[in-house]
Order: structure tokens, then sequence, then C-alpha cells
């Protein structure tokens, strides 16, 4: 690790440990810049699927791209400088056929998960904001996290199972990922595939998957979908360039797990 990005990490650290005493300072100088970013760029959950329905692709941003696009590893991809650099060419939003995706800014399901993006983002958006295309919207990540679940429960469902309705689906994940494909989620598709990657580090990996794609003609008229953490936001916009249309759909399964888990929880109390 060099001297930059580990004094990097210890102002980060730092910063974190601040928080709790300069939330509300901060809060108060931020909130309408978060709110009307929220309010304006960002389409809603729902919102965000219509566009997929439409026939976009889909690429999410989390804190995972946005830690990495400042230069610091994660637990299951080591910082990249090129990986870095095609994250912020890619949030730029520039491909019209491309939803670029980012989390929540200021609502959540419950009190703890809008603490910890605050948090989050005391640390990171004054970087970020600079890094935007504010001509443009942004979809919403949390179409795939427990968030939508939880908050639209059948309706979330059925946004997401009318997309891949009666298709040809290749699932494209790491070995050994929690993906289920043969979940109940995944039951009105017409025909699966799954191309695997490496489990950690899947950047590395990405040229031959997009080769694998490109050049199996049984995959020319398949909707790709990605669970492949960071590398699936990379691989979205590299097959999208390509006249896919491709989601990076994360571990959807195991949220829509949660969630319900969480819902049925709630319900019983």
């Amino acid at each position: 690790m060099s001297f930059e990005s580990t004094m990097r990490r210890v102002k980060l650290r730092m910063k974190k440990r601040m928080y709790s005493i300069d939330k509300n300072r901060w809060l108060v100088k931020n909130y309408n810049d978060l709110k009307a970013f929220e309010d304006q760029k960002l389409y809603s959950m729902l919102e965000t699927l219509k566009q997929v329905e439409a026939g976009k692709s889909l690429a999410r941003y989390g804190d995972g791209e946005i830690t990495l696009m400042d230069g610091d590893d994660i637990d299951f991809q080591q910082a990249d400088a090129t990986l870095a650099v095609e994250l912020n060419l890619i949030l730029t939003n520039q491909n019209e056929n491309l939803i670029v995706c980012l989390p929540t800014m200021l609502k959540a399901y419950n009190d703890y998960e809008e603490n910890w993006w605050l948090k989050f983002w005391y640390v990171r958006w004054a970087d970020l904001k600079t890094k935007l295309n504010f001509s443009e919207h942004y979809g919403h990540s949390m179409v795939t996290r427990p968030d939508f679940f939880i908050m639209y429960q059948e309706q979330a469902i059925q946004a997401w199972k009318k997309i891949w309705n009666n298709k040809s689906v290749v699932f494209i994940t790491g070995e050994g990922s929690k993906l289920d494909v043969e979940h109940p989620l995944f039951d009105n598709m017409a025909k699966k595939a799954k191309i695997y990657s490496l489990s950690e580090n899947a950047y590395a990996d990405l040229d031959r998957i997009v080769e694998q794609v490109n050049h199996n003609q049984k995959y020319k008229n398949s909707l790709i979908l990605i669970a492949l953490g960071p590398s699936g936001t990379v691989l979205a916009h590299r097959l999208t360039q390509l006249d896919y249309q491709a989601l990076d759909i994360g571990h959807i399964t195991s949220s829509y797990e949660e969630a319900f888990a969480s819902v049925r929880n709630s319900s019983s109390k």
C-alpha cells in the first residue's frame, strides 16, 4: 500500500470518529444539498425499474464502488487504479442505454439504515458530488437491496419479475456466490445459463467474461444478470456498449430473503 493510500485511510478513519460529535453541524450545512439531489436527480426505486423495463441496462454504485473509486480496498476487491478510472468514467452517466444508480441519501426504511448512510455521506459526499453529472438523472441502487422489498413487498417482486418474464437469461456471478439462480424470484424465466467468474478480485477476469458472452451466439438475445460486486458495475457498462441489456442485480435473492424475514418478524410481534 502506498504512503498516500495509507494517509488517506488514516484521515478517513479520523473523520468517521468525528461523525457522532459533528453530525448535526454537518447535516445543517449539507441537508439541502443532499435533499435536492435525492428529490431532483435520483429516480425513485419504482421509477428506476420502469427504466429497466423499457430496455435500459443497470449499473449500481454502493459503498464498495465509491470506496474503490477513492483508491481504498474492500473485502473482496483490491484497489486498482484502472478499476477506479473505469468507475469514475461510468459515473459520468453518458450512455443513454444505461441507468447509473446511486444509494439513498436521506431516506431509508429504518433509523439504523438512515444513520448508516448519513455517516457514509459524511465521509464521502464532498468528493463524490464533484464527480457526478448533474445534467442527468441517476437510478436508485436500493432496487436490489432489502429496502426495496421491505418497502414495496409484492409490488417490488412483480416489478422485477416483469423485467425477465419469459426471457432467456444469462447469470454471471463469482464461484461460490450467494446468488440463488433457482430462487422463486426467477421462476418465470424461459431459459437460464450461468457463467462463473472469480470470487475475489473479479475485475481481472472481466475481459475473459466479455469475450465469452460476446462470442457465444446463444447469448446474443439474452438478458444478462450480474452479481459480481463492483466488477458487476463495470461489466454491465461494458456489455451495454456491445448492445446487451445487462443488469447489475447484486445478491438480490439474499436481499429478498432478508427483507421478508424482517417483515415476518415484524408481523409476529
